[in-house]
Parts: structure tokens; C-alpha cells; sequence
């Protein structure tokens, strides 16, 4: 399905619906599941084998429920390969000054600020620094943007483009927040969902100026393995 007005490619009705039903047992359930099972186990995963578990999971149910938009996005991109290349080239161009601008805000409103989820992902590293790398970099981008960006953000940009950045913005910050709220004073959650609006609006603006949803993969993948790259 492409929108003739702002030509973004987006997923089918069918793909919508399974995709909705699957967000909310992937955000409701599946965490809990996991670890129950893995509570089970007479020899039970750590928790980065955990968290590979739990983002290879995801990225095979989107693979299968958003096959037919990544086969018609995946041919937009070798259609219109110089566009592509542009869209993601200021996409993370975008990402990095909005990032460094908040980054520079967080800094003075709370010195010292540290974000639990990064703090996460570093200490599973160490111990388990490859099963993360894939885990990261390759499994978590289509996962999070067929969902958050070609879910999301397609399904509200038809109505209200202003709603749909808004929406999925907050959403993707929420994701990465929820898990810690009860650690963070309310400044530092604010502190900590500001430093996740820049990717949300950079990855959104990519996917509608690319008009395929390979783009802020691409982007989220790169910034993914910026990060994960630094940890070495």
C-alpha cells in the first residue's frame, strides 16, 4: 500500500491488525514469559542470553507478520537507490546534532545524569559482548521500526502527521524507560525520555523522506552499532 499524497510506503490492513495484536502481548507478556521459563530451567540463561532470546523472538514475529511491506519496501530501495542513501545520510546527521543538543541540556539540568538502559546494555556486554552486538544491531532495528515507525507512525501520519511524530516519539521513549521507572526521580525520567526524542523524530523523518521503512533501519542499526562499538 503507497499513500499517492506523500508516497510512503506502509504495511497492509492485515499486517496492522496482527502487528497491534502482537505489540501488545510482545508489551504486556512476553518479558514475563520469558522469564518464567527461563526461571525453570535447571540450567537457566543469563541475562543477555535472555535478552537475545527476547529481541530474536521479536524480530522473527516481524519478519513474518510484516513480510509483504519489507518485500515492497526492500524493492523501493533498489528502485530509488541515490534517495536511499540521501535519506539516511541526513537522517543520522539529523540524530547526532539533536542528540549532542540534548545530551548538552541533560547535563546541566542534572550533572551527572545516567541512563539505566544504556547502563544495562553495558554491564550484559561484558560479559557477553557478541550475543548483544547481533542482538543490537542487527535484530532490535526492524523489529522496533516496523513496529514503532512503520506501525505507529504510518498508521497516525495519514491523520495528523504532528500526532504521529508525537505519539510514536513518546512511545519509543517509553520502551526503553518503563523497565526503570521506579529508579529515576521524576527529573531523571524526564531526563531520560528527552534523550530518546531525537531518535524517534530522526528515525520518523527518515522513514517519510525515504518512504521506505529500510531507511531508519539503517539509521537505527548505525547509531546501534556507534553505541555498542563504544563499549569495547
Amino acid at each position: 500500500m503507497r499513500n499517492s499524497r506523500n508516497g510512503i510506503l506502509s504495511p497492509s490492513g492485515s499486517e496492522q491488525t496482527t502487528a497491534a495484536f502482537y505489540l501488545v502481548f510482545q508489551l504486556m507478556a512476553l518479558s514475563a514469559l520469558l522469564t518464567w521459563l527461563n526461571g525453570r530451567l535447571s540450567n537457566p540463561l543469563s541475562q543477555a542470553e535472555l535478552n537475545f532470546t527476547y529481541y530474536l523472538i521479536n524480530f522473527l514475529a516481524v519478519v513474518l507478520i510484516f513480510h509483504d511491506f519489507l518485500r515492497r519496501c526492500l524493492r523501493q530501495v533498489w528502485q530509488h537507490p541515490a534517495y536511499f542513501c540521501q535519506a539516511v545520510i541526513l537522517g543520522l546527521a539529523a540524530y547526532y546534532a539533536c542528540s549532542r543538543c540534548v545530551n548538552w541540556i541533560v547535563g546541566l539540568l542534572v550533572p551527572g545524569f545516567s541512563n539505566y538502559n544504556d547502563q544495562s546494555i553495558a554491564a550484559m556486554s561484558r560479559g557477553s559482548y557478541f550475543l548483544m552486538a547481533v542482538g543490537t544491531v542487527i535484530l532490535v532495528p526492524p523489529a522496533e521500526e516496523c513496529m514503532y515507525r512503520g506501525l505507529i507512525f504510518r498508521g497516525l501520519y495519514s491523520k495528523s502527521p504532528w500526532a504521529a511524530y508525537l505519539v510514536s516519539m513518546l512511545v519509543f521513549a517509553a520502551i526503553h524507560i518503563l523497565g526503570y521507572v521506579g529508579r529515576y526521580s521524576p527529573l531523571e525520567l524526564v531526563m531520560a525520555v528527552l534523550q530518546y526524542l531525537p531518535a524517534g523524530l530522526c528515525l520518523a523523518w527518515t522513514y517519510t523522506k525515504s518512504g521506505t521503512i529500510f531507511a531508519p533501519i539503517l539509521v537505527h542499526g548505525l547509531i546501534n552499532l556507534s553505541a555498542i562499538g563504544g563499549l569495547r
